[in-house]
């Protein structure tokens, strides 16, 4: 298809209505994923000690820091190459490929988290800790993938499996376990849930399981080396400069002060799984956009995209404000009496606001697979962001700290902008481009 310059209005009546059902279909599965981690974590507030609630909450930033690299490996790469590929042989060659690397990297994961968990807190919690985040990673990317291959039904059958199985499993255990068990128990109850969604979702793909790093699925990976490293490094400073400030925070401050800081991320995880609602939907939209040169269509999904996160910020930040006399008494308990939850909720509500703003650019850079670009900004922002949270915790509390986290995403947010400003949507620095991978037959 020829590049365009705009879109009729009946092809964008259309791909708002397609976008839309998808949208809504991968919305309800992320809605069920985040009422069952608003409601465990609740629950665990209220079951656990402060200092044992900040380490589960920290496991948690683990595995949600896990999740990036996977997806950096294996996910991403999915969401690009699957809807640009040739045909079905193609699609299912690069699951082999993408599928394998994932669960190498899963089960890796698993094992270092185990490790790190072995001597501070013992083996239960290690192994139920290593288990959480290995499986949470392969179902992440088994999500990407389905989203990927247009199968969002089968993604969001996956997460009711998960929802139900993990509510059912911690029912059970806080009728059951208490005291130094219940950490233990609550990290066993989401790997458990993890694993069951990942056996429903291959059940219902009803392919068989295939993985190989051999011969053909190593040359594809070998295809793409300079792309998924570049990847790999902005995945890490990424992660520096969004999860750093505040897993600074939890080791410089303690848990127990951590801890009102976490529980108030849990309100706001409704948010952060949109927005990963966003970018599983549009990705593949991009990616199929930059292969016809149909530069409208990107700058549509970049709208529609923003549009959608921005409004659901504004919504949300007035809902918390209103209730957050309610859920300081009634869901926390009184648990963070003399905290400043109202400073903490504030801060943390700018910072994913700030980040909702960057996520259409940011997945259209990626899409455009400039991985070193992005590498270099999240280097800048995370020395940003980690020096002024240091200086906060050294000259004021933890709360006030967080605006370090905050001017890190600002900094992101200025040169997102400012990239896609000074170029067209579809350029990208040559350097960045991995030569497609050619598909072995």
């Amino acid at each position: 298809m020829a590049a365009t310059d705009t879109l009729s209005p009946g092809e964008t009546r259309r791909d708002l209505i397609r976008l839309a059902r998808r949208f809504v279909l991968m919305l309800g599965g992320e809605v069920l994923q985040s009422v069952f981690h608003f409601g465990i974590n609740i629950a665990l507030v209220h079951a656990l000690a402060p200092r044992e609630y900040g380490l589960f909450a920290i496991v948690f930033l683990i595995g949600g820091i896990a999740l990036t690299f996977v997806r950096a490996v294996a996910g991403m790469p999915a969401s690009i190459v699957m809807p640009q590929a040739s045909g079905p042989r193609a699609v299912a060659a690069y699951a082999v490929t993408f599928g394998s690397g994932a669960t190498l990297l899963s089960l890796a994961l698993a094992v270092l988290t185990a490790l790190i968990l072995a001597i501070p807190l013992g083996l239960a919690v290690a192994c139920a800790g290593g288990g959480f985040v290995g499986l949470w990673c392969l179902r992440s990317y088994l999500r990407n993938m389905l989203f990927a291959r247009r199968r969002a039904g089968i993604g969001g059958i996956s997460d009711l499996a998960f929802t139900l199985t993990g509510t059912l499993l911690l029912a059970a255990l806080l009728l059951g376990a208490s005291g130094p068990h219940l950490l233990a128990g609550s990290l066993a109850v989401l790997a458990a849930g993890h694993g069951v969604g990942i056996l429903v979702a291959l059940g219902a793909l009803r392919e068989p399981v295939r993985l190989s790093l051999r011969g053909h699925a190593l040359r594809r990976y070998r295809g793409m080396w300079r792309g998924l490293a570049w990847s790999l490094a902005g995945v890490a400073t990424s992660n520096i400069q969004a999860q750093g400030q505040t897993l600074l925070v939890a080791l410089l401050a303690g848990p127990a002060a951590y801890a009102p800081i976490a529980a108030c991320l849990v309100l706001f995880s409704p948010l952060r799984l949109s927005a990963s609602v966003v970018v599983n939907l549009t990705q593949p939209e991009m990616a199929a956009s930059l292969a016809n040169g149909d530069s409208a269509r990107l700058r549509h999904l970049m709208r529609i995209s923003t549009g959608l996160l921005l409004s659901g910020c504004l919504a949300y930040g007035i809902f918390l404000a209103a209730a957050l006399p309610l859920i300081e008494s009634h869901l926390f308990a009184g648990r963070f009496a003399g905290e400043p939850l109202g400073l903490i909720a504030f801060l943390l509500w700018a910072t994913v606001t700030t980040t909702m703003l960057y996520v259409g650019p940011k997945t259209l850079m990626e899409t455009s697979r400039a991985f070193r670009t992005l590498a270099s900004v999240a280097l800048v922002s995370a020395a940003v962001g980690i020096g002024l949270v240091g200086l906060l915790l050294w000259l004021s509390t933890p709360a006030w700290s967080l605006l370090g986290v905050l001017a890190s995403e600002l900094v992101v947010l200025v040169y997102c902008r400012r990239t896609l400003m000074r170029s067209a949507p579809s350029s990208t620095d040559p350097r960045d481009v991995p030569a497609r991978p050619a598909l072995a037959t």
